[in-house]
């Protein structure tokens, strides 16, 4: 609800001059307002007025006297100055006022977004005041806006009265002669308002609008600071069913000829009920809309007797806040069965009727379906509430003939001068009212031309796709298969490389160390040289030997390639690098020794024998020690030597040169074993590899394995 208001100096004039409002009564003991010099400072209603349709900013100072005639929780509230009121927004000091406190206020003018109105900066409690004479309004000025935050009285018929949620107000319903005003009193929980219904009173309080987003009035209300100022005209009948039965074509004559609209009895037969408090009504071929001010029980064929307030809505005629008690019962009513013509006469508003349509279409949309029927060449609406425990509705097939029977309401009149309906709809209490006269055919000729056109298309898209596929086809294998033999061929150059460098690396590591013994030998020990060629034809003889294996398997595949054992393997090439006198090799084996897959000793050995060489090679190391150690779910192998060491961090990270490095990693990868590099400059290198063999599947070519990791924990070496 906005405090904005339609408010302009004309009006101001025009509405002190009509009811020549007396200055406000102000207490003895209250001390005048002291006159500013200050041309600047506005110090009364009518000024602010003036001001307001030229106010550009939030700066024009206003001091004003007057009484409190409303206020609102918030604590905003409206002030009189004895001759216009306006309002005041909410501030702290607000939320202590009472209507009839006399304030002095000083703040601040503003525009506002409908009309002016103040920002205070401090509220002064002058003591009590008194309210102003007020003028006699009517609906039509409170509806045109001009009244908004004066001080008025009204008369009407109160319809009914309901106590807010927030228990601060008490809504009353007020019929006056234009319209239906909406009535807010303030409330202190101690008041009894149930006798004023019905009831013709006199009420004193002020004028409001409610505006919408855009700034415009939606419609009037008016805001009574108390019960007090509710002055009871003519009180209700205690009886409503006392009163004479006025026929439902009479209702809105007999309500036309009172000034104060009180309940009109009336009866008739209940034809549907759509709810607990709405109900259609059937008398001498006329219906009626009710609409009860409380839940009712009443079902179709009860004769009832409704007292309440007729009004016209859009061409329709109801009956609101109705109190009904039940005659007699009747046999439930008939519909009237009757055709397009008659209904766009609108000779059967509100009542029951009945219509063959063609179902063309409905729409569920959550428990509200509406269907839309044709008859002839219009279509028509038919609207029905789903109950939430009613299930899944079985709904008519679509472009079936069916008897619907519903109530009639007018939704739209021709724009002429004369009452025209230009359309209706339909109200269904349930499926029940749809009755099936012929169902579809499903095959027409349409449907037949609408199959074969799209079994055409279909036949068409299929046939382009096919071929559209195949090309596709053609062109990925082709990617496809250029794409495998580069792998294969890259795959095959890093697998010889890694063969060629295990191969030869290691003999040519021991030739290259006897050599250079050898070469030490011929001056000091000359008789050693034998021994030291000896030793280095044989590791020629080996290398030889297993380059020429190497070779044989890459060149066929019916050689059946010779495998060695991993622990064969390994004591093999300890042995060799023993018996080279370069370096001492320490062989240690844990655990009970059981055969692992053929790939998984494979890549253990050369990982072991790179590790090896490494050590000879790079390390200069006079000691390794290797350890391989059989547990319940993975073989570990550990390689540590007393060599210089390096830094793993940045030895891996080059992409040439250290071929070795490079080759134990490829070789972690294919067998998914988890490899780590353990060395710092001059404490040696420990190079550890762990397998799963729990999970056969480990024993494949992995796509990605781990370089570091912590691995699984094993005995230590001794030195």
């Amino acid at each position: 609800m906005s405090p904005h208001l339609v408010v302009t100096p004309v009006f101001f004039a025009c509405f002190v001059a009509a009811f020549s409002l007396p200055p406000a009564i102000v207490a003895a003991d209250v001390p005048p307002l002291p006159v500013t010099s200050a041309p600047a400072v506005v110090t009364s209603v009518s000024a602010a007025a003036a001001l307001w349709p030229d106010l550009v900013d939030d700066t024009t100072a206003v001091l004003v006297e007057g009484v409190v005639t409303g206020t609102m929780p918030n604590g905003a509230f409206r002030l009189h100055d004895g001759e216009l009121g306006i309002y005041i927004t909410r501030t702290v000091a607000g939320q202590a006022l009472k209507p009839g406190d006399r304030v002095r206020i000083r703040g601040v003018l503003r525009k506002g977004g409908f009309s002016p109105w103040i920002l205070p900066h401090d509220v002064v409690v002058l003591g009590r005041g008194e309210f102003p004479e007020a003028p006699s309004a009517s609906y039509p000025l409170l509806a045109s806006g001009v009244a908004d935050n004066q001080w008025l009285e009204v008369e009407g018929v109160v319809r009914a009265a309901e106590m807010l949620d927030a228990r601060d107000f008490v809504m009353l319903d007020l019929a006056m002669m234009g319209g239906n005003l909406r009535v807010f009193v303030n409330n202190d929980g101690t008041a009894r308002f149930d006798h004023l219904i019905d009831a013709a009173v006199r009420l004193r309080g002020v004028a409001a609008v409610n505006v919408n987003k855009h700034g415009h009035m939606v419609e009037p209300t008016f805001r009574v600071p108390s019960f007090a100022e509710i002055n009871t005209l003519q009180p209700a009948e205690l009886d409503v069913f006392s009163r004479p039965v006025v026929a439902i074509h009479g209702l809105m004559k007999t309500a036309q000829q009172s000034r104060h609209p009180h309940r009109i009895l009336t009866r008739g037969v209940v034809t549907r009920r759509f709810s607990a408090t709405q109900m259609f009504v059937r008398d001498g071929g006329l219906g009626l809309k009710i609409e009860t001010a409380k839940p009712t029980t009443f079902g179709p064929g009860d004769v009832i007797e409704a007292a309440g307030y007729p009004v016209m809505i859009e061409g329709l005629e109801s009956l609101q806040y109705s109190i009904c008690r039940k005659v007699r019962e009747e046999p439930t009513p008939m519909p009237v069965s009757t055709t397009l013509a008659q209904l766009l006469e609108g000779t059967h508003n509100a009542d029951l009727v009945r219509l063959r349509a063609r179902l063309v279409d409905w729409v569920v949309a959550g428990q509200n379906v509406t269907l839309v029927f044709q008859s002839g060449d219009y279509l028509v609406k038919g609207l029905l509430a789903r109950d939430a425990t009613s299930g899944d509705l079985k709904l008519p097939e679509k472009n079936s003939l069916v008897d619907v029977t519903g109530i009639c309401v007018i939704g739209e009149l021709e724009d002429v001068w004369f009452y025209q309906p230009r359309s209706f709809l339909l109200l269904l209490a349930d499926l029940a009212d749809v009755d099936v006269v012929e169902a579809p055919s499903w095959w027409t000729a349409r449907r037949l031309w609408w199959a074969l056109a799209i079994t055409g298309l279909v036949l068409i898209v299929v046939f382009g796709w096919v071929w559209a596929l195949r090309r596709q086809i053609e062109r990925k294998r082709g990617v496809i298969e250029q794409q495998a033999r580069h792998a294969a061929a890259l795959e095959e150059r890093s697998r010889i490389a890694r063969e060629l460098h295990d191969t030869l690396e290691q003999g040519l590591t021991g030739l290259s160390l006897q050599m250079k013994a050898i070469e030490t030998d011929l001056d000091q020990t000359p008789d050693r040289v034998r021994s030291r060629l000896h030793s280095a034809r044989q590791m020629l003889r080996q290398s030889r030997a297993l380059a020429r294996n190497a070779i044989r398997e890459l060149r066929t595949e019916l050689v059946q390639g010779r495998h060695e054992g991993l622990v064969h393997g390994l004591k093999r090439v300890a042995n060799s690098w023993n018996h080279s006198g370069a370096l001492t090799v320490n062989v240690q084996l844990n655990g009970k020794i059981r055969a692992l897959p053929l790939q998984v000793e494979h890549q253990l050995l050369g990982i072991g024998t790179e590790a090896m060489t490494n050590a000879v090679k790079h390390g200069r190391a006079d000691t390794v020690n290797v350890e391989l150690s059989f547990q319940r779910r993975d073989v570990a192998l550990r390689v540590k030597d007393n060599g210089v060491g390096f830094d793993p961090a940045q030895q891996l990270e080059k992409s040439s040169g250290c071929f070795g490095l490079i080759g134990m990693r490829e070789r972690a990868r294919e067998i998914g074993a988890v490899i780590h590099f353990n060395s710092s400059p001059q404490q040696g290198t420990e190079v550890i590899v762990t397998v799963p063999t729990a999970d056969k599947s480990n024993t494949g070519h992995p796509e990605a394995a781990p370089e570091f990791a912590t691995p699984a924990p094993i005995a230590p070496l001794n030195s």
